[in-house]
């Protein structure tokens, strides 16, 4: 019981589990940044007693040249000044698109919602 155990019993070194392991961290694709949906983020006015937390899921909704935010089938604010790339892609989804909150302002009059 001596070398001859601890060998047998601890398999191989640790050197040797690690072979190739450099190389495979060298790899391109293993630390690449990829993005799966385009997201944008965007101020929006809240209504008076709105109560939003971070990560409620509103519907967003197209309405002539402003943009109506609903949580269930009840209004809780608009967005006045919506990039027009950005109002073009909601139209395009057939006006209607999921935004989250992302941060509910300090004294909850708006909210940073991200649309997908």
């Amino acid at each position: 019981m001596g070398v001859d155990f601890i060998r047998e019993q601890s398999g191989k070194p640790w050197r040797k589990r690690w072979d190739k392991g450099l190389d495979r961290l060298k790899l391109p694709g293993l630390f690449d940044v990829q993005f799966s949906n385009r997201q944008r983020t965007i101020t929006a006015d809240l209504q008076c007693g709105t109560q939003l937390k971070a990560g409620d899921q509103l519907i967003v909704q197209s309405n002539g040249n402003t943009v109506i935010i609903c949580s269930g089938q009840q209004q809780v604010g608009t967005i006045a000044s919506i990039p027009a790339d950005m109002h073009a892609a909601i139209a395009d989804c057939g006006g209607i698109a999921l935004g989250t909150v992302e941060r509910v302002g300090l004294f909850g009059n708006n909210a940073e919602v991200s649309i997908r």
